[in-house]
């Protein structure tokens, strides 16, 4: 049996959230040494991402690393892993991380580790891969998500594993195994191109299903970047996305988004009403280093123009 050896961690980079979320990527990092798998990573040595790394490499794993190139001389980049691979963007550094791993257990994140997650789910709805991704819900972080994914009619529900704990989670994956690497699939479908478009147009969600989420997170991800400065605006008409909006606003309460996260979309449960809200939107500069990543976490580093 091939057993699941490279396993891939989503989480965030916030330094600023509750010790339970500390704890939990602690005891994962650990984990993964005490039963000898590798973790993939994104390779930066801050908040969760830093201590479920640091734990691994204390406990003798092997870490691997994909961080963008212009990120190789920045303070975050993680400087003591067993390899680190340098990629020329964030897409690829995503994509990187999912060939190099043979399933991903996901821990609290905000719009990042919601991306990767999207992302992953929706290659596998299409088909592309049959890797298991098994989500922690720590302390109750993702009831929200959770409920909202089930209302989506092209979730792939047999290869998301939802667990309570950590023990649970590796429990499962020592029942599975690694599914074989497909080296005829050379690439994934990504929407980044369309989303950064040089465009004023704003950028319009109309349905709740797996690729739209995935597509949205997208964009709220990299507009959190500052990639891009096209106004995102929900279509609502049902209330098919209130679950994922809920879960915004509990992520911004446990600090894995800020304040200002929040302000980089609209909502709206008509069309005429949401082009009116997307008139007004706010044009967001967000500091992560200092805001998100926990320097110092008494000033207030992003401004509103």
């Amino acid at each position: 049996m091939n057993k699941i050896q490279n396993i891939a961690v989503y989480l965030g980079s916030s330094g600023r959230c509750r010790p339970v979320f500390k704890q939990t990527a602690k005891e994962l990092g650990q984990l993964i040494a005490q039963k000898n798998k590798t973790l993939v990573y994104g390779g930066m040595d801050a908040g969760l991402m830093g201590i479920v790394a640091n734990n691994a490499l204390s406990g003798g794993a092997k870490v691997i690393g994909f961080i963008p190139i212009n990120l190789k001389d920045s303070q975050r980049a993680h400087a003591n892993l067993t390899r680190t691979v340098f990629v020329n963007s964030l897409w690829e550094r995503k994509l990187e991380m999912f060939r190099h791993m043979d399933a991903a257990i996901i821990l609290a994140g905000g719009y990042g580790t919601a991306d990767e997650l999207f992302e992953v789910l929706y290659w596998a709805h299409l088909g592309r891969h049959t890797k298991p991704m098994v989500l922690i819900k720590t302390d109750g972080y993702y009831e929200h998500m959770i409920a909202f994914m089930n209302t989506l009619p092209d979730l792939p529900r047999k290869h998301l594993i939802i667990v309570d704990t950590l023990k649970e989670a590796f429990d499962a994956l020592d029942k599975l195994e690694a599914p074989p690497i497909d080296n005829t699939l050379n690439t994934y479908p990504n929407f980044e191109e369309i989303i950064l478009q040089k465009t004023d147009e704003p950028f319009i969600i109309t349905e709740a299903s797996v690729k739209d989420t995935y597509i949205l997170t997208t964009a709220l991800g990299l507009k959190q970047l500052q990639k891009h400065e096209r106004s995102i605006g929900i279509l609502n008409t049902n209330g098919q996305y209130d679950l994922f909006l809920k879960w915004v606003e509990h992520a911004q309460k446990e600090t894995f988004l800020t304040k200002y996260c929040c302000q980089l979309y609209s909502v709206g449960s008509t069309m005429e009403e949401l082009v009116e809200s997307l008139k007004h939107q706010p044009k967001i500069k967000i500091d992560l280093a200092n805001d998100k990543w926990g320097i110092n976490e008494k000033q207030d580093f992003c401004n509103v123009e």
